[in-house]
This record gives C-alpha cells, sequence and structure tokens, in this order.
C-alpha cells in the first residue's frame, strides 16, 4: 500500500510542480525561486507521510499549493527578508491557484536578456515542466554539470533582472524572439514525452506530457496567431494520432509495422488543419511534412526514402541539429546510400558524445549489412547503458534486422 501512495505522489509530481511553482513565482517573485523550489520539494515530501492509501485528498494540487505556500513564507519570515506587512497580507488571503499560470511564466521568463536562450530553456524545462536532470540532458545534449550550472546561473540572473519587477506580464508585451523560445521549449517537452528513455516509465511514451505541450502550444497559436506555431502544432497532432499503435501489449511497435487503422482520425484532420504553408519555411513544417509523408505513403522503397532525404536535406539548412543529421543518415541507409551515410556519420560522431543512444543505434543500423560483427559489439555496448525494459526487449528483438 506504501508503493500505491508514492505511485500517486510521483504521478502528482510531473502533473503539478510547473503549475506549483507559477503559481508561487507569480506571488512570490525571482528574488525567492530558490525558497520556492524547496518549498514544492518539501510539499511532496510531506505529502508522501501525510498520503494515507485510500486517504488521497480531492484536490491534490490545492494541498500542495498551500503546504508550499505556507512552506515559503516560514522560509522567508525565518531569513528576515519580507519587510512588508502588506505584502505579507496579500500572498496569504491568495488561498488556491486557479489559473493555469505557466505559459505566463514561460513568457516572462523568457524576457530575460542576460541569458542565452539554451540557458531560459534548461530553467523551464525543470520549473515549469518538472523534468529531471538526466531528461533534461537527454534532450538538450548538455552534460548534467552543464545543466545544473545553468540553472544556478538562470537562477541568480532571473533574481537580478526582476528584483524591481512585479509578476504583471500580459500577452501584450511578447516578443517574436520570445515566442520563438516559447515554441523551442513546447517541441522539446512534446519530444520528451512522445519517446521517453525514463526507466521509470513502463511504456517509452508519455502521453500527459504531449498533451500539454498541445495545450499550451494552443493557448500560444490562440493568442499571437503565428505560423509557425501552427505549424508545431500540426506536428504535435501528427504525432500524437500515431500513440495508439506505437506499442502494443508493452511492445514498441516500429513505424511501418503499426497498425494504421488504430491511428486517431481526430488528429490526423487536425494536424491538417494546422498545417499552413509559410512565407518563409521554418523547422516545424518540415518537420511536420516528413511526418505526414510517412504517414500517407503506402510504399516502403527506395524512391520514398529519397523523397524524405530531400526534405532532411530542407530542414538541416533551417536547423543544424546533430539529431536531424541521424535522421539523415538513417534515411540514407534505407535508401542503399550507405558511403553518404557513413560520411554523415563521421561528422555527427564529432557533435554527440560516444555513448549516445540514437548514435549507436543509427551506427549499428548502417553497419548491418557489411560489419554484422561491429553492429553487435555496438548494440551490447547500448544495452549497457539501457534501463527501460520496453526498450531494452525491442532492442534484442530487432537486432538483427532494424530498430
Amino acid at each position: 500500500m506504501k508503493n500505491e501512495t508514492s505511485s500517486v505522489v510521483e504521478s502528482s509530481y510531473r502533473t503539478f510542480y510547473g503549475k506549483l511553482f507559477s503559481a508561487l513565482f507569480s506571488q512570490f517573485g525571482a528574488k525567492y525561486v530558490s525558497e520556492i523550489e524547496d518549498a514544492i520539494q518539501n510539499s511532496f515530501y510531506k505529502s508522501l507521510k501525510s498520503w494515507k492509501p485510500n486517504q488521497v485528498p480531492d484536490n491534490k494540487e490545492n494541498w500542495l499549493f498551500i503546504v508550499a505556500r505556507n512552506d515559503v513564507l516560514n522560509q522567508i519570515k525565518k531569513g528576515s527578508r519580507l519587510h512588508s506587512e502588506t505584502h505579507f497580507k496579500a500572498i496569504e488571503e491568495t488561498e488556491n491557484p486557479n489559473e493555469d499560470l505557466r505559459l505566463k511564466t514561460i513568457l516572462f521568463l523568457s524576457k530575460s536578456k542576460n541569458l542565452s536562450s539554451k540557458v531560459k530553456v534548461v530553467f523551464i524545462l525543470k520549473n515549469i515542466f518538472g523534468l529531471h536532470i538526466k531528461e533534461i540532458s537527454e534532450c538538450t545534449l548538455l552534460s548534467q554539470d552543464a545543466i545544473y550550472k545553468s540553472i544556478n546561473r538562470a537562477k541568480k540572473d532571473f533574481q537580478q533582472a526582476t528584483k524591481d519587477v512585479s509578476f504583471d506580464l500580459t500577452f501584450e508585451q511578447v516578443t517574436k524572439n520570445e515566442i520563438v523560445i516559447i515554441e523551442e521549449i513546447l517541441y522539446a517537452v512534446f519530444n520528451i514525452g512522445f519517446d521517453s528513455f525514463s526507466e521509470k516509465n513502463k511504456s517509452i511514451i508519455n502521453e500527459d506530457l504531449c498533451l500539454e505541450a498541445l495545450a499550451l502550444a494552443k493557448i500560444l497559436s490562440d493568442k499571437f496567431e503565428q505560423i509557425t506555431t501552427k505549424n508545431l502544432l500540426a506536428l504535435f497532432c501528427f504525432h500524437l494520432a500515431r500513440i495508439p499503435s506505437k506499442v502494443k501489449d508493452n511492445k514498441i511497435i516500429s513505424f511501418f509495422e503499426q497498425d494504421k487503422t488504430n491511428w486517431n482520425n481526430d488528429f490526423i484532420k487536425l494536424g491538417f488543419h494546422y498545417l499552413e504553408r509559410p512565407d518563409k519555411l521554418n523547422k516545424y513544417y518540415v518537420e511536420a511534412l516528413i511526418a505526414n509523408r510517412h504517414m500517407t505513403d503506402t510504399k516502403n522503397d527506395i524512391q520514398h526514402w529519397n523523397d524524405i532525404i530531400i526534405l532532411y536535406q530542407l530542414l538541416l539548412s533551417l536547423s543544424n541539429s546533430p539529431i536531424m543529421k541521424l535522421n539523415l543518415c538513417y534515411c540514407l541507409s534505407k535508401a542503399q546510400r550507405i558511403e553518404e551515410a557513413k560520411e554523415l556519420l563521421e561528422d555527427v560522431e564529432n557533435e554527440l558524445p560516444n555513448e549516445h543512444i540514437y548514435l549507436s543505434l543509427v551506427k549499428a543500423n548502417i553497419f548491418t549489412n557489411k560489419k554484422t560483427l561491429e553492429s553487435e559489439k555496438i548494440i551490447e555496448k547500448v544495452l549497457k547503458n539501457i534501463n527501460q525494459k520496453i526498450r531494452r526487449e525491442y532492442i534484442l528483438e530487432n537486432m538483427s534486422t532494424d530498430f
């Protein structure tokens, strides 16, 4: 029964962390961001001790918020850092964060001028979406040490930059550059949810995280009506449509073996609704085209892969991402353009760590036909670094064919 309570707290952590952070941040400000982080952690720790089996509060978010808010107040009082009695009363009068403030908080943090986009993204991934350092490392390709340093730097900068600024951001104050940052963050969050490597997850999909990213992107699109955001929504919808067929009986189903009749047609229609050709190409539009081309093309032949290669080359002209280069390597190998794939792979190997799992899998796949022994050695190394049961089983079953 103890495990049952732990499971409830664990699922609440991902669901509520960002909402709690945003609500407390809007009340106390960046000056107290360290106290806010500690208070949220303490509230989840107290929930583990207080939530008895079958006696979990109906409104878990409200329970956690009140405990965390009181914790922040206690920390501030102990530190004698709160001198305004009026401010103190205003904070205590607020009982519950009924409004989802996450998007406004992201926008507020994105306006900092002294930090790089990457540092902002790292800070927001941790504090608004409750991602673990390891998850952030996997999606940003930054080392875990670099992420800790980025978060501490961001914290100090936000405290300094906002010390005389209240949290009263309106959506009208947002610039196009800040919208670009938000889109990058939502894109990263969605990808983590769509292809999770967390060993705690039985599936490779965290659908809740994907839907959170979709919901916030929808708000962003409604507020600012940017074509880039619509293209991002289209990409999300095409991916979401395939989730019902991506895992079956606790086994990963490769794309070309998925039962297309189980794909969600509502999401496919919604994807086409948002897919609007931009005046200036952007990566989300091209990625949406690639996803759609895979879904609609009935032939998995050389011509199909050569068409996809052209789209990836276009994508790389817009975004010099090593992951996109790896995708292109894979497509080149499927089109039997092995030497081109190897040549590109050498470039990518200089951009990613040796133990990068996707890099190893693509490399093994390229060497499957002519260097079976080398391919097997790479797979053995990958399996040593993967603890996620469902993914290990998939690789073991497919190591001699495809992944």
